[in-house]
């Protein structure tokens, strides 16, 4: 991230893209962007655009949500470079979050569905399966997801809202749920960004106006609730990435980096934090323009 904010003139603005989200060298919103430094070309597009959520699977292919003409349950595609056509992984989805993952020697991707259930996707033998990992049942939207070996047993475990989920023995067996906190009181509580950091996990309410960043310390036993320290105020964070001893907030004033409260970039929203700068867009926070 040490390119961080280098590029903002020419990340300011992208006519027409109604920017909804970014991973890798990628940048969504009614269409698909790769970029390679300054220079970007255009790769896929769909008619109503794609939701929030997506990831970069090897090096080159995506995973997306397109959205439907109507309601909020649209088709969850696997876009293979150079081509990007899309292939259809299943429908009636609704894609939060996403993560590349391999579990138990499965490579595929993690997916939050609907703001609640935490699935995992992976091809065998030429098709798509599909895994439900939790289904969590609160007040509020589970935001955030991540993956980190939280109770030390050598295997990956999953931050996603206010929980972590920590992995079975074998792929066949269940996952055990464990709560970090509890803030879940209203429907925005646990909609985070989230990212491990300093052997913990921070978390950032996206809908919250003012809300402050929260680091949550492993507990040597990390199954009771966790302890919190809050700092600072941001709005509308939407991204979030963790190097070593530093952490790079992007909210609705730009870029901050943290724990130095410096700031990075200022001027607009940012919706994604990729490896050579910061995407943002003038309307990220709101309706995506349409043209």
């Amino acid at each position: 991230m040490v390119l961080l904010g280098q590029d903002w003139a020419w990340r300011r603005e992208l006519p027409g893209e109604g920017l909804r989200g970014g991973a890798g060298a990628f940048s969504w919103g009614r269409r698909v962007l790769a970029w390679n430094g300054p220079a970007f070309r255009e790769v896929a597009r769909a008619a109503h655009g794609y939701d929030d959520g997506g990831c970069v699977l090897g090096e080159r292919d995506l995973v997306l949500a397109e959205r439907p003409a109507a309601g909020t349950l649209g088709r969850l595609v696997f876009l293979a470079a150079p081509a990007y056509r899309a292939e259809t992984i299943d429908e009636d989805v609704e894609l939060h979050e996403c993560r590349p993952a391999t579990l138990f020697g499965r490579s595929g991707f993690l997916m939050v569905h609907r703001a609640q259930q935490v699935r995992f996707y992976w091809r065998d033998r030429g098709r798509w399966r599909m895994r439900e990992i939790y289904s969590i049942y609160t007040p509020s939207r589970q935001g955030g997801l991540a993956l980190a070996d939280v109770d030390g047993d050598g295997r990956p475990d999953i931050f996603c809202g206010n929980y972590w989920v920590r992995s079975p023995e074998w792929f066949e067996l269940p996952w055990r749920i464990f709560a970090i906190n509890l803030l879940s009181t209203t429907p925005a509580d646990a909609n985070f960004v989230l990212a491990p950091w300093r052997g913990g996990v921070v978390a950032l309410q996206r809908e919250v106006a003012g809300a402050p960043l929260r680091y949550f310390a492993r507990p040597a036993d990390p199954r009771p609730l966790w302890p919190e320290v809050a700092d600072g105020s941001f709005t509308a964070p939407r991204a979030v990435a963790a190097a070593g001893a530093t952490l790079w907030i992007g909210h609705a004033g730009g870029v901050t980096e943290w724990p130095s409260g410096r700031q990075i970039v200022a001027g607009g929203p940012v919706v994604a934090l990729l490896p050579g700068g910061i995407v943002v867009s003038a309307d990220a926070v709101g309706q995506p323009r349409r043209r």
